[in-house]
């Protein structure tokens, strides 16, 4: 070992001198005009003065684009024109693509600025515009995703057209972008009367979605088990993960679920951590840097889309630490440390907060700054002085196996590799001979190397805007990590970071704002910035030691204050729970209560963990009342599709072992809401319960199902192995039946596959046709399968018995 720590002393001499990484350059400022001698930008719009990092990077296209706001909806009303919105991100890949192929075209831009008043929307900074209009363009086209593009009508912001990307010329199935351009500008000019009522019917289905209101139902453990069930029947025994699809998402809510929830499950317990082993060990792990890509684009987590995103590191983080808890396992802890070392060096700005996303791409090309070569290793082993390693790397890497990668989008280009493990750091040093601390120790050092050498190519875009939302997140994973694994500067970090959100997120109203960039506090705050900044708070209260008094009651009166401020602005007096935004936003034509933990905890269930936080320490009842009336709210949604609310399940599982008299559906407190009975969410009927059969002349009847609002059934023919299609059977012998399936409407969400599949919505009506093919013996039956499902989950099938006789007929 001694060469090893001479090489090493001389690596990190070379990395001193060398290895800057441009990933670690924060921008001061906004965009400013070209300095002496640079090229001048040949446009310039409206964008310029903003401080998004995604707006500003369409500053300069030929398109007059205006950002969200009064200026642009008066533009448009004025000019009698349709608002052409598009929504995105700065790391969004197929952004980018779209802007190359569409935005800086002049053409392009030349027709967008005749008919339409072209809008860009940061969707990290207004989710409230993207929800509304992801919903919108999930409802027009069956899908959605981002960039989004939208035309409303001006007057009201009404959707009437709309769906994501759009190529420059026709393929994939889709019009070219100049083709959806000219078509809404011909049905505008030439049908303003029929655009306006689609627009308008378009949002009556929306509100009647997003401003749904539940009564109470009744909830228990039943809802606890359910939640983890459901997750369960979605495990990859292969390669872990849940969901089946080309796909894999970490979903560290429904982790954290299973950890806190099903921990003293075997099956549960081995599923998730076989998860967490496979997770650390794909290429969605940077092996090299540490943290985690956004997901993986195969089932074996081992080609990641590229981009990093500060919330999906903060959940990892914290669930690896808390699993490194649970078992000692060094491997969990020392992927909570990487990761949260990566997030330190790379995306942590000079006053302690903490940026939002790294980009997929580098030079337009898909992972260029993660993936190698064998001769790239060798080079950068040789510079670090460790080029005896080279055969070590190769191998515990992947290297040795062939190339695993290509760019899609440049199939032309030479193949590389994704580093990877093939085994557990402990088999591979077994295997190798090797002690797990010598195996590790030299994975540092070449790590070391390999990042020098990495660091010195170009570099993703950084996104350093703050938002107050996602610090929390990442101020709750240092904390913990702090406390689990005895790392002080993981504190002092979150602390830095919980200092900066107090003194500089503020709007001119005194109140919380959402995002800060470059000395600029914009946008109030919304719920969801509320609930993470007191989870955030009451993370560091507790971390506090008990001798220093006085900071401990500064974090917690901080958490109260934003408490307090959450409740007047956000909470429903009357169903108790939570809405995204705040009451006089005059921008948005609806107000939405989310009830869905996606990959960021829904603003519901985190403050339904923080009430009941405050009230365990402050003792105060008032935060136990509003977490029980948090909990009502909720009930519904839980009651139908628990494994939605993950972090919502965890906190109605303290609910059931501390305060149980406090759940809907338990033993009443005074005062409290009788639950209504849960209600099928499908009804059935049949249009004849008699039907005459013949031996010539076949009998014939219809099955119609209701499906209430924020519910599917699934489609005869789904598209997806592991749905269950709608069969309608004939028990007995003589009678032959065919149904006439409708093939349903398409719908995707990530949380069964990234594959569409076909869904019954609403009322459907199914034809069936009996014939005889013998004498009929007995008594026929006719059997309907069915399974239902939301947005999140599927229930488990129903069979229901069709209320149908058949009589002889001619």
């Amino acid at each position: 070992m001694s060469r090893l720590k001479e090489a090493r002393s001389t690596l990190v001499t070379r990395r001193t001198t060398f290895g800057v990484s441009a990933a670690c350059v924060f921008a001061a400022g906004v965009a400013t005009a070209p300095a002496a001698g640079q090229e001048a930008h040949a446009h310039t719009n409206r964008l310029i003065r903003e401080t998004s990092p995604y707006l500003l990077q369409h500053a300069h296209n030929p398109v007059d684009w205006y950002a969200w706001g009064p200026e642009a909806f008066e533009a448009a009303r004025s000019q009698d024109k349709p608002i052409f919105l598009s929504i995105g991100y700065s790391t969004c890949y197929w952004c980018h693509v779209m802007e190359r192929e569409s935005f800086e075209k002049e053409d392009i831009a030349a027709l967008m600025n005749r008919h339409f008043i072209s809008i860009k929307v940061d969707r990290e900074e207004r989710p409230d515009v993207d929800d509304i209009y992801m919903a919108a363009v999930q409802a027009m086209a069956g899908r959605g995703g981002w960039p989004m593009s939208i035309f409303l009508v001006p007057r009201t912001l009404e959707p009437f057209k709309g769906g994501t990307y759009f190529p420059p010329t026709a393929r994939y199935g889709k019009p070219s972008f100049r083709e959806l351009l000219t078509s809404a500008n011909r049905e505008w000019t030439s049908d303003r009367a029929g655009v306006t009522q689609r627009a308008g019917d378009i949002v009556v289905r929306l509100r009647r979605r997003l401003e749904a209101t539940y009564r109470p139902q009744s909830i228990g453990q039943a809802q606890v088990n359910q939640a983890v069930a459901s997750i369960l029947a979605g495990y990859d025994r292969v390669n872990g993960g849940f969901g089946r699809g080309r796909t894999k998402f970490p979903q560290p809510a429904r982790l954290e679920l299973i950890l806190g929830a099903a921990w003293d499950d075997p099956t549960a317990r081995a599923a998730l951590l076989h998860t967490l082993d496979r997770m650390a060990m794909g290429g969605i792990y940077d092996q090299v840097g540490g943290g985690f890509h956004r997901y993986s684009t195969d089932a074996r987590w081992l080609v990641p889309h590229f981009e990093k995103m500060l919330y999906d590191n903060a959940q990892l983080a914290l669930v690896y630490t808390r699993a490194h808890e649970r078992t000692g396992d060094e491997f969990y802890g020392d992927v909570a440390r990487e990761t949260l070392d990566y997030v330190l060096r790379e995306m942590t700005g000079p006053d302690g907060w903490f940026s939002s996303a790294q980009d997929a791409e580098v030079n337009a090309r898909e992972g260029q700054s993660y993936v190698w070569t064998p001769a790239e290793i060798r080079e950068a082993l040789s510079f670090g002085g460790l080029e005896e390693h080279t055969d070590f790397v190769l191998d515990v890497y992947g290297l040795a196996g062939g190339t695993n990668f290509r760019d899609p989008h440049h199939r032309n280009e030479g193949a590389r590799n994704i580093l990877y493990l093939s085994q557990r750091p402990a088999v591979t040093a077994r295997r190798l001979g090797m002690s797990l601390d010598d195996f590790n120790v030299r994975l540092r050092w070449v790590n070391e190397a390999l990042l020098m050498a990495r660091d010195e190519r170009d570099q993703p875009h950084l996104d350093d805007k703050v938002l107050v939302e996602w610090n929390g997140l990442m101020i709750v994973a240092m904390v913990e990590a702090a406390r689990v694994l005895d790392e002080p500067r993981y504190l002092e970090a979150a602390e830095r970071a919980g200092r900066f959100l107090l003194s500089r997120l503020r709007v001119d109203t005194g109140e919380l704002a959402r995002t800060w960039r470059g000395g600029t506090a914009q946008i109030p705050a919304f719920s969801g910035d509320y609930a993470q900044f007191i989870a955030g708070l009451i993370a560091l209260h507790r971390s506090t030691p008990e001798f220093d008094e006085g900071t401990r009651t500064k974090w917690l009166i901080h958490a109260r204050r934003l408490a307090d401020e959450a409740k007047g602005l956000f909470q429903d007096p009357a169903g108790g729970a939570y809405y995204d935004t705040r009451p006089d936003q005059s921008d948005l034509f609806v107000r939405i209560t989310s009830m869905r933990d996606s990959v960021i905890p829904s603003a519901n269930s985190t403050m339904l963990a923080n009430l009941l936080d405050l009230h365990e320490i402050t003792a105060e009842q008032s935060y136990l009342d509003d977490a029980a009336a948090a909990l009502s709210g909720l009930s519904s949604r839980l009651r139908s599709s628990p494994a939605s609310l993950p972090v919502a399940v965890l906190a109605l599982k303290r609910f059931l072992d501390r305060y149980p008299d406090r759940v809907p559906g338990g033993t009443p407190a005074a005062g409290a809401i009788a639950a209504a009975p849960l209600k099928d969410p499908v009804a059935i009927g049949v249009s004849s319960e008699t039907v005459a059969v013949g031996p010539q002349n076949p009998g014939r009847f219809e099955v119609t199902l209701r499906i209430d609002e924020g519910y599917h059934v699934n489609a005869h023919e789904p598209g997806l192995d592991e749905l269950v299609g709608l069969t309608i059977q004939v028990v007995g012998r003589g009678l032959k039946l065919a149904a006439d399936y409708p093939r349903g409407e398409t719908f995707r969400t990530r949380a069964f596959s990234d594959d569409d599949i076909r869904v019954y919505t609403g009322t459907v009506t199914i034809p069936v046709t009996l014939t005889r093919t013998a004498p009929i013996s007995g008594t026929p039956r006719f059997v309907l399968t069915y399974q239902v499902c939301t947005d999140e989950v599927c229930l488990r099938p129903a069979r229901a018995l069709l209320p149908v006789t058949v009589t002889a007929g001619d």
